[in-house]
């Protein structure tokens, strides 16, 4: 079994060898991440290449954790770590899922009729 490439000396469960890291710390950077990208789209928006690539970033992560929570020799402090990932992984999601709802009712046309006499014009 592989050490921690964060130099833990925490072995890497077979679930997360493909990232090199401990239970601990992959959580713990699933959070970061999750932060740091919900900055990102809340403050600059999100274009679609953008889009697939948070999309994909949570499906992986959602996967590997789900793989390592299925593990039962988990201590119940590695089980709320793993359930605060999730939700940041959900509030992240929600998150970019209403920034690209925004952003797609704003580039479609209105096709509200101009009302008479309006100082706005729609359309």
């Amino acid at each position: 079994m592989q050490s921690c490439i964060c130099r833990c000396e925490t072995p890497v469960p077979r679930e997360l060898e493909s990232v090199g890291q401990c239970v601990k710390h992959f959580v713990s950077n699933v959070e970061q991440t999750c932060a740091q990208m919900h900055r990102e789209i809340v403050l600059h928006g999100v274009d679609a290449e953008r889009q697939a690539a948070v999309a994909r970033y949570l499906s992986e992560c959602t996967q590997l954790l789900a793989q390592v929570s299925s593990n039962l020799r988990l201590t119940d402090e590695l089980k709320r770590r793993i359930l605060s990932s999730f939700m940041c992984l959900m509030n992240l999601r929600e998150t970019l899922d209403r920034v690209c709802s925004v952003q797609s009712m704003a580039h479609r046309p209105s096709r509200l009729p101009a009302v008479a006499g309006s100082a706005v014009e729609v359309g």
